[in-house]
């Protein structure tokens, strides 16, 4: 009998080895089942509302007939307050500190730019109601009113959908080629594909995923031309896999590399490869940032009043390409340094309260502060709010802030798994599994009138040659 057992057993073994193609092709299929598993999972877990307002961010681009708003703006307008009727989920001290500073900085730009400068009433409104806007959208997120996960995850889904439309001829192409779409400008097009393509890749949990997230968003910026984003999102994504080892020091050097990193690349690779045709571009933000230095150098102490960050050259207006010196002339150098020292404080001062850091928030704050400093209006719009509010949102000590799929893990937690499986594995083939199976089979065999003991028993030694194998 049981050398029956053992030709029986036998038998299926070789039958197995000599299917090597059906294996593989189980093997497929169960990775995929997984993967569609793990996609309807995480599509069940948003929220459609904020998924689609975050879709219709890539309007931004595009003004309103009835009011003088982008659409995207527009769109948010309408989410906050929907919001407002929702109660906050989360509150920390950390909020109102923010939230209680900033409103007063910018109530003060307000006064001034009415008060001092003759701004007009029309002006000063609407852009009242844009910075509204925006800091309702950080407060919001901040508090979990907004699944920022969702928000996220919908403007991803809206780019890619640019990046069609723009290619199927549908959406606008204003710059001879270069991915634009309906966010309508170069540098808001590279702005938001850095910023959201990168925090798509920080909420990915697999490393495999990521890595073909990586690939998609960082060919996506490319075809945007911008150069400032593509060096900002690749110093976010070395951020996020080695600022988790350092302390606030060790964080404050690898800044300051990176900021030399970024000097150095713009010296002496600015026209290099495909970017060699940028002389042309690079000579009229050379005249910008000139006469912009002569402007900051007359403003009055309490600036120039909002609105006012432009450079008139050849009968047009540009805005100024550096958001520092955007603050500075619209109301002061105080203004500038409130505003910045609170988004500083928020994504890498302030403590979080959980023992691993979360460090999605601080890298991105890596791309906002490298942009800054080539593009004009980076600081207080939408993708800026929403870096803010994910930072502040990582300073509640609620565990199931679920920014991204890791939970309140840090994303680097990937290489943490693959040590606790590596830890799972070596007990599985020790034999635990085996020897607790084992003395049911025998178990079952000492009953010679069952029949289906052979079978039981065939599956578990099967097992075992499969785990040896």
């Amino acid at each position: 009998m049981t050398v029956s057992f053992s030709q029986s057993t036998e038998a299926a073994a070789s039958q197995q080895d000599k299917n090597p193609k059906s294996l593989h092709a189980y093997r497929i299929g169960q990775a995929t089942a997984g993967e569609v598993k793990h996609l309807v999972s995480s599509v069940s877990q948003l929220s459609m509302l904020d998924f689609w307002a975050g879709f219709g961010l890539i309007f931004i681009g595009i003004p309103t007939p009835l009011v003088t708003m982008p659409v995207g703006t527009v769109v948010v307008l309408l989410l906050v307050l929907y919001k407002l009727t929702k109660p906050a989920t989360l509150e920390t001290r950390y909020n109102s500190l923010f939230f209680s500073i900033i409103l007063f900085a910018v109530g003060w730009a307000l006064f001034e730019s009415l008060a001092f400068n003759g701004i007009s009433v029309d002006e000063s409104i609407r852009r009242a109601i844009r910075m509204a806007v925006v800091l309702l959208l950080a407060l919001q997120i901040a508090q979990k009113r907004i699944d920022v996960r969702s928000l996220i995850f919908g403007v991803a889904a809206g780019l890619v959908f640019n990046l069609i439309g723009f290619y199927a001829g549908v959406a606008p192409d204003n710059y001879g080629g270069t991915l634009t779409g309906w966010l309508n400008d170069k540098n808001q097009s590279g702005l938001y594909y850095a910023i959201f393509g990168f925090l798509f890749v920080a909420m990915v949990r697999k490393t495999s995923h990521r890595i073909v997230a990586i690939a998609i968003t960082s060919g996506m910026l490319w075809l945007t031309g911008s150069r400032t984003s593509l060096a900002a999102y690749a110093f976010a994504v070395l951020w996020l896999y080695f600022s988790h080892r350092l302390n606030l020091f060790g964080k404050a050097v690898l800044a300051w590399l990176f900021y030399l990193g970024v000097n150095y690349l713009e010296d002496n690779f600015a026209h290099a490869g495909a970017f060699a045709d940028r002389l042309g571009s690079d000579l009229l933000r050379e005249r910008i940032d000139e006469t912009m230095y002569r402007m900051i150098d007359v403003v009055p102490w309490y600036g120039g009043g909002l609105g006012t960050a432009q450079v008139p050259l050849q009968n047009r207006y540009f805005y100024f390409h550096n958001s520092y010196m955007t603050l500075v002339q619209e109301a002061g150098w105080l203004y500038m340094i409130v505003v910045v020292a609170l988004m500083i404080s928020a994504a890498f001062i302030w403590k979080q309260p959980r023992a691993q850091r979360i460090v999605i928030a601080e890298a991105a704050m890596v791309i906002i502060i490298i942009t800054s400093q080539r593009l004009g209006e980076v600081i207080l719009t939408v993708p800026w709010a929403i870096v803010v509010g994910l930072a502040l949102l990582y300073l509640n000590p609620d565990k199931d802030l679920d920014a991204s799929d890791s939970g309140h893990h840090e994303p680097i937690s990937d290489a943490t798994q693959k040590v606790q499986g590596n830890a799972e594995k070596p007990a599985q083939q020790k034999g635990q599994l085996i020897e607790k199976e084992a003395p049911a089979a025998v178990a079952q065999q000492e009953i010679p009138k069952k029949s289906p003991t052979s079978k039981s028993f065939d599956v578990s030694s099967i097992r075992q040659r499969a785990r040896k194998a």
